[in-house]
């Protein structure tokens, strides 16, 4: 297989490489059943685009996010975003598929099954698969065995391009020297920094100036939408205390749902297994001459549990001291249960050979079938049935109390005290302001942005299981504000702006004097400023009090004494000067040449990727062989809204 790429011109397996990150990007997509099928499609489920032969519809891509909306992966409020990236995520997909069957690269069954022992080796014994234990996994994961052998297949073509763009990656000796000089390199700075705030005192405003400010941007002082309302609140812990569950409630509950009390048949037993699997008859022989042998010690009085723990191979209970739990008819394989469940408690079973091989068994507790006894379940059944009352009394009240507002609105506070629920007043609110007792709310502010003056909202679900009906009282529009209203909102924008500026001037002077050979001790005390040592830093560090070393490159590269600045870090001007440095020697560091140069390789394989990703779709479309129909598309995601 190698052999036909390296025959290949380099710009091909270069093509390849860069289609590599599609596939990472898009693997999720694989794990859907039924990816890449055109059964359903019908005229009436339209094209949302078209790879070569293969159609991917709209009824496909809305199947499979509904199955990722299932498995809460993406909030349903999010799909609107995430439609289009998921449906071009899909889209790619298929078109790195058709690009590797036009190349030719595939993947042999003994590569696929080599794949699936590696994800899966838990239910691969000596290299047997327990099909149908596998089968019962994938379908909790919406898979069938298909689509793990799908995806399996995909993994190894994965593998055999990365493989195929990590060998084409170079890295030049000097990236390394570089790379390694960016991580032992240590540099130390003393600073002196001019954060705006400092200045403030010395900014002083005219009204004729404040006045020019707000001229020039009086659309930034709009005053938003202010909304005043009631909320009533129906709180799910208040309402608990009132429900209560007699009991003749409860043995009614019981008597009505006697079968989901119903235990069946079961036993709790330990084994020892010797295994026969893929073993010759000699070998056979020779096990079953030790299971007799650990069988005799078992029935002459040695502890079970050791034996198990030291000759037991099955490794999932040995640990355990052979101990299987409770189980039920139907558990276990047919030789095995016929035994367990005919022994008597503390019972040592004969010989029991199974496809595993020789087992022998231990009863230590048999329990018939039995209907739990009223007493037994009476807790359990009396907090199901609070839980049922609480849930149908919340909704009853949400709607009694919604009603009652609905026909006085102007009443709020009479049905709180009618129903016993709280309520909250609100004045002039904005959207997003804090509700007192609720903090910000997105569903009350949501509810009364449609609304008019003395409507009643829905009953709204709130965090910390609360109801709460809202009833606007009054709306006053947006509006252009006038200096009068927003004037301390001006003036403290412009001393901002301007103790802003003359930092930064302030920081220039400085610099210049520092480089002229002024004190930096005496300079700063004179603009009542401190000044600041660091400890050594690397490329990677912070630094003490003014965040990341990035900002402070030059202090590596310069010689030890230069001033640098002023630098806009964080806000604030800094001027500093180099103090000390350690340098690196990379023809030292030979142990750790070869790990920096894996290092860049894969994360330069990883970048030229990442530079490709929309070109191979592109290409496609420019070739014809990709139509994608964006009417569709926005269909789609329209119907998420």
């Amino acid at each position: 297989m190698f052999d036909l790429f390296r025959s290949r011109q380099k710009a091909v397996r270069y093509f390849l490489g860069a289609i590599l990150m599609v596939i990472a990007v898009s693997m999720v997509i694989t794990l859907i059943p039924g990816y890449g099928t055109s059964a359903n499609n019908t005229s009436a489920d339209p094209v949302v685009a078209e790879i070569g032969s293969q159609k991917l519809t709209t009824m496909e891509v809305a199947r499979q996010a509904q199955r990722i909306l299932r498995g809460n992966q993406i909030p349903p409020e999010m799909m609107q975003t995430y439609v289009p990236q998921f449906v071009d995520s899909m889209i790619q997909q298929l078109a790195v598929n058709y690009e590797f069957e036009r190349l030719g690269l595939t993947a042999t069954d003994d590569e696929v099954l080599a794949a699936l022992q590696n994800e899966y080796a838990q239910f691969f014994q000596n290299g047997v698969l327990a099909k149908d234990q596998l089968q019962a996994v994938l379908a909790q994961q919406g898979m069938t065995l298909q689509d793990a052998i799908d995806l399996a297949h995909q993994q190894v073509i994965l593998d055999k391009v990365q493989n195929i763009e990590y060998s084409n990656t170079v890295v030049m000796p000097k990236e390394v020297d570089d790379e390694l000089a960016r991580k032992y390199e240590r540099a130390k700075i003393r600073y002196i920094a001019f954060p705006p705030a400092k200045f403030r005192d010395q900014v002083k405003l005219t009204p004729e100036e404040v006045k020019a400010y707000f001229d020039l941007h009086r659309m930034q002082y709009s005053v938003a939408e202010k909304r005043s309302f009631q909320v009533l609140v129906i709180d799910q812990e208040k309402v608990a205390q009132s429900v209560q569950v007699s009991d003749a409630q409860l043995r009614a509950a019981y008597s009505g749902s006697m079968d989901n009390f119903r235990v069946p048949e079961r036993v709790h037993a330990r084994h020892i297994l010797i295994k026969t699997v893929d073993k010759t008859d000699a070998e056979k022989k020779q096990l079953l001459a030790k299971a007799q042998d650990i069988l005799k010690q078992a029935k002459g009085g040695a502890d079970f549990g050791e034996l198990a723990k030291k000759s037991s191979e099955d490794t999932g209970t040995a640990p355990k001291g052979g101990d299987l739990d409770w189980f039920v008819k139907g558990q276990m394989v047919p030789e095995f249960e016929k035994v367990a469940f005919s022994l008597k408690p503390k019972e040592i079973s004969d010989i029991v050979t199974t496809t595993y091989g020789y087992h022998i068994i231990q009863v230590l507790e048999h329990e018939q079938a039995h209907v739990k006894p009223f007493e037994e379940v009476k807790t359990a059944l009396s907090e199901e049935l609070k839980k049922q009352g609480l849930s149908e009394k919340m909704q009853a009240l949400g709607d009694q109390v919604r009603a009652a507002l609905e026909k006085s609105p102007a009443s709020a506070p009479e049905v709180a005290k009618q129903f016993n629920v709280d309520l909250i007043t609100v004045s002039k609110a904005a959207a997003g302001d804090a509700i007192p007792t609720l903090g910000v709310s997105p569903e009350i502010d949501g509810a009364l942005n449609g609304m008019k003056v003395n409507d009643v909202s829905p009953v709204l679900v709130l965090p910390a299981n609360r109801l709460a009906i809202a009833i606007l009282n009054d709306k006053i529009a947006p509006h252009t504000s006038e200096l009068p209203e927003v004037e301390g909102r001006v003036r403290d924008r412009l001393i901002e702006e301007k103790s802003q500026v003359l930092a930064t001037d302030k920081a220039k002077e400085s610099a210049e004097k520092l480089k002229k050979g002024e004190d930096f001790d005496k300079l700063a005390k004179s603009m009542k400023l401190d000044v600041t040592d660091s400890i050594l830093f690397s490329h990677a560090d912070s630094v003490e009090g003014l965040g990341s070393a990035v900002y402070f490159e030059d202090a590596f590269k310069q010689p030890i004494g230069t001033v640098i600045g002023p630098a806009n870090v964080m806000g604030r001007s800094v001027v500093y000067k180099i103090t000390d440095q350690q340098k690196v020697d990379p023809s030292k560091l030979v142990a750790e040449r070869q790990t920096i140069l894996e290092q860049l390789k894969r994360r330069k394989a990883q970048a030229n990727n990442a530079l490709f990703m929309d070109s191979i779709v592109s290409k496609l479309v420019a070739d014809g062989k990709v139509k994608i129909n964006r009417d569709a598309i926005k269909r789609l995601e329209a119907s998420f809204r």
